[in-house]
């Protein structure tokens, strides 16, 4: 069975910094995934940044903004807006390397058959 992955980015004002993890979604193994981006109420070019993205057409995005709550109403927003098997939250600081969303959904079949609520992986650092 294919499983369906979300990408789950809270953010606020780290147009510096997307570009990077921008990056390493596009160089995924596997493409099949959706980047859902909360903005939460950034004062930079973020919203202009992201809508570039989306035109680019490399990857599906959402892209929501909202005032400025916190990580947490970001995260929350973002949540409501899931509607994927499964949601990887992912930091507009950090990045993926490039079998990560496919690691994840070759592995969620362990989530469904053992009725877990979710896997966790281990975090790499770069040099």
């Amino acid at each position: 069975m294919e499983y369906s992955l979300t990408i789950l980015t809270p953010t606020y004002n780290r147009a510096y910094i997307l570009p990077k993890l921008y990056e390493s979604l596009t160089k995924q193994t596997n493409l099949q995934f959706t980047w859902l981006v909360v903005d939460d109420g950034s004062s930079d070019n973020t919203e202009e940044l992201i809508n570039d993205f989306i035109k680019e057409k490399k990857i599906e995005i959402i892209y929501i903004k909202q005032e400025n709550g916190g990580k947490h109403r970001a995260l929350n927003t973002g949540a409501k807006a899931v509607t994927t098997d499964a949601v990887f939250i992912v930091d507009s600081d950090d990045y993926l390397t490039p079998d990560a969303v496919e690691t994840i959904l070759n592995s969620w079949h362990i989530v469904v058959e053992n009725k877990l609520i979710g896997i966790t992986f281990l975090r790499g650092y770069s040099d």
